[in-house]
């Protein structure tokens, strides 16, 4: 008896695509959900400020910026700037209360 391993198999990897920052509203209808005149409108509207969901491309195109769609969709006012990391809640509760602890400490002082 002899122990003959059958032939490997190989198993093709999926393949990943990742989208880009910036896309064209039909691309962003694909991703999105909303069609091309709901985006148009929301931008019209002022729905969706130009610099944090949409901008113009050089050519003077329309592009969506994705992760500003996101921040959209989860309710961030506005995206966070390289030096200055979005902060949570308790970040910024903790950060109010040292404000107000320094603020209440320089009147002690005085």
């Amino acid at each position: 008896m002899t122990l003959d391993a059958s032939p490997t198999r190989s198993i093709p990897a999926p393949v990943v695509v990742g989208t880009a920052r910036y896309v064209l509203l039909p691309l962003a209808n694909l991703l999105t959900g909303y069609t091309v005149k709901a985006m148009e409108r929301k931008i019209e509207r002022g729905d969706w400020q130009e610099g944090k969901v949409w901008r113009r491309a050089p050519d003077g195109r329309i592009v969506i910026d994705v992760v500003g769609y996101q921040r959209w969709v989860e309710g961030q006012s506005a995206p966070p700037t390289p030096g200055n990391k979005a902060k949570s809640p308790v970040q910024m509760n903790l950060t109010l209360m040292r404000a107000k602890g320094m603020e209440s400490n320089a009147k002690a002082s005085e």
